[in-house]
């Protein structure tokens, strides 16, 4: 009974033992073995577009590339940095974006602006990301009346003496819209109601700002001139209201395939 009992104390040691080994062996290789990351080979500012160049491969203890960082060359072409990168460090995914991602756009000749505007100058406030618009100017009487100056109807405008209308920028891309003081625009929640033979989904009404914001805040990417044009004209707007800045969804052209 004693040699059993001493022979499974040593197996069991032997067991405990092998375990340790592998254990310890494990943690080592995971400390010295290495793998290539990416770093920058030069300082880059913020906001820069960079190109494959302005790095290098370098070697990290292997766990490393557990982080969310960049692990090729190719992953930095076209990319924008969002911080300073400085010589030799890692580079993590949120300092190096694609420019829609960090400037809405990946033009980056373009500037990207934005203007308050009412539901009613914006297709009833319909519009969305990623739509197209035409921006117009539209120029008042240098004196309206009240009844010009407050009816919706642009035409009321047009008919004055002194009126004008001229197409500001076409095929103007929206990159976002917000509601009053930047916050998101949220659809009205749907409410469901229930008969024995079905369940349908309507909007509800209701008056929490939290839920239903009308959107008064577009914004786009345009050509940096027609950037100056929209801010300016938004200036004299509120002091003058002599200007208005109205909008509507840009035509699709359709492409030469289908004819």
């Amino acid at each position: 009974m004693a040699n059993r009992l001493a022979l499974l104390v040593a197996l069991v040691s032997i067991l405990v033992a092998l375990a340790v080994a592998w254990f310890a062996e494990t943690q080592y290789q995971q400390l010295v073995a290495t793998t290539e990351l990416v770093v920058p080979t030069v300082e880059i500012p913020p906001y820069t577009l960079v190109a494959p160049g302005m790095f290098k491969m370098r070697a990290f203890p292997a766990p490393m590339a557990r982080e969310a960082v960049h692990r090729a060359l190719d992953d930095t072409r076209g990319k924008l940095t969002t911080t300073t990168l400085q010589p030799g460090q890692l580079i993590y995914q949120t300092q190096l974006v694609a420019p829609r991602q960090f400037r809405y756009s990946d033009d980056e000749r373009l500037e990207i602006v934005s203007f308050p505007i009412k539901p009613e100058q914006a297709v009833g406030g319909q519009i969305k990301v990623g739509q197209h618009i035409n921006i117009y100017r539209v120029v008042m009487q240098t004196q309206p009346s009240q009844q010009v100056a407050t009816s919706p109807d642009p035409r009321v405008w047009l008919s004055a003496v002194g009126a004008g209308i001229e197409l500001l920028i076409p095929d103007a891309a929206v990159v976002d819209v917000r509601s009053t003081q930047g916050a998101p625009v949220v659809a009205p929640p749907k409410v469901k109601t229930q008969t024995q033979e079905v369940t349908t989904y309507e909007s509800a009404s209701t008056s929490d700002a939290n839920q239903t914001r009308p959107l008064t805040i577009l914004t786009v990417a345009v050509p940096p001139d027609i950037a100056k044009d929209i801010v300016r004209l938004s200036g004299e707007a509120q002091i003058t209201s002599r200007y208005l800045l109205w909008v509507s969804l840009a035509p699709i052209v359709k492409s030469g395939a289908g004819k």
